[in-house]
């Protein structure tokens, strides 16, 4: 008589090591591919405020080449039209880029409004003596500084060479920035930032990025640029404005 052998089919599907092992393998790949996207946001978001700011210079390029002389700006977070008192001074001098008058969003890559600052000279209309006073204009003239690795301040404007206008986006913090519906955000922390976001507009910093609040100056992650005297009178004369 044979002995009646019985077999266990092999039960399908995980068990719980495996199911273990694959949870984890999901959880490795999510967490690159979250580092990844985060990544690619914060680089489409610097690119496009990069963008958003070589628009707003060609803008206020054009503006005073139509006009001879820059727009004041924006009334308000919601009123992006020209503060503007009289035809030759403004009821302000440091505030937003004013966006509807130039006719562009003004925002940038993290949907919050481009800072912007002017020297009263070239609130009215600009001539050869305008642009020859704000070689030495000690009130109203706007100085850029950076800073060295130790913590040296340095100008990156000097004597003929101060700005007269500025444009800044507060950076992906967004400490000191406006947002869209006009909300004023959080105050920076850092004392290089806040000299950016208030102050009389008549100095501001450019460093390179630093996310070390101990850092000389703070953390810094704004980004701006500015316009020099001297391609103002360039465009000017090129375009027969003066002569």
């Amino acid at each position: 008589m044979h002995s009646l052998i019985l077999r266990h089919p092999r039960q399908a599907g995980f068990t719980l090591v495996e199911m273990a092992i694959v949870l984890l393998i999901l959880t490795l790949l999510a967490s690159g591919l979250t580092v990844g996207l985060s990544a690619h946001m914060a680089r489409r978001a610097e690119a496009a405020t990069d963008d958003a700011l070589a628009e707003a210079r060609d803008a206020l390029l054009g503006h005073v080449v139509l006009r001879r002389y820059f727009p004041c700006p924006a009334k308000s977070a919601t009123d992006g039209a020209e503060d503007r008192d009289s035809p030759t001074t403004c009821r302000k001098y440091v505030g937003l880029l004013p966006w509807a008058a130039l006719g562009i969003h003004g925002l940038d890559g993290w949907a919050h409004r481009l800072r912007y600052a002017l020297a009263a000279p070239y609130a009215k209309d600009i001539n050869l003596s305008v642009v020859a006073e704000m070689a030495s204009l000690a009130d109203g003239a706007i100085d850029i500084k950076t800073r060295n690795i130790d913590g040296t301040e340095l100008f990156l404007t000097t004597t003929g060479g101060k700005t007269p206008v500025v444009l800044l986006s507060h950076g992906p913090n967004g400490f000191g920035a406006t947002d869209l519906d006009g909300n004023l955000l959080a105050a920076p922390t850092g004392s290089d930032e806040a000299r950016n976001a208030g102050g009389d507009g008549k100095l501001f910093y450019s460093r390179p990025l630093s996310e070390n609040p101990a850092a000389p100056g703070g953390a810094f992650d704004d980004r701006i640029t500015w316009l020099s005297p001297n391609l103002v009178a360039h465009r000017l004369v090129s375009a027969g404005r003066l002569p």
